[in-house]
């Protein structure tokens, strides 16, 4: 995103955190503004989070950020990390010849449709 300081445009990062409820409804945690996305950044963020009373994490879906992923292991040690679909299939078809996307996509999906193992 973009922001003028001090007449300066510059580019900023927003850290959001959504939370889904036992009924299955998401809602909006927190959002922060910051200069990047690192792990001091998520830090307090997420300790920000935690001092609100943020509790009962059990999982963290996410991008491959490492500093999401090393300050989420510190501050909130019980839940776990899995990496987000979208951004795995991504990093796949950037490896995939352009002609075998589709039927590589639709492997992806019926893997991810699967019930049990």
């Amino acid at each position: 995103m973009k922001r003028s300081w001090a007449g300066e445009v510059r580019n900023v990062s927003l850290l959001v955190a959504i939370g889904v409820t036992t009924d299955g409804y998401r809602e909006i945690l927190g959002i922060l503004e910051g200069p990047k996305e690192d792990k001091s950044g998520w830090s307090l963020f997420l300790r920000h989070l935690a001092d609100r009373g943020l509790s009962g994490v059990q999982l963290i879906v996410s991008d491959a950020c490492r500093g999401l992923v090393e300050s989420a292991a510190e501050i909130l040690p019980e839940a776990q990390w899995q990496r987000c679909v979208v951004h795995f299939y991504r990093n796949v078809f950037s490896l995939v010849p352009a002609g075998k996307v589709r039927d590589i996509a639709k492997m992806l999906k019926a893997i991810h449709a699967q019930e049990s193992r």
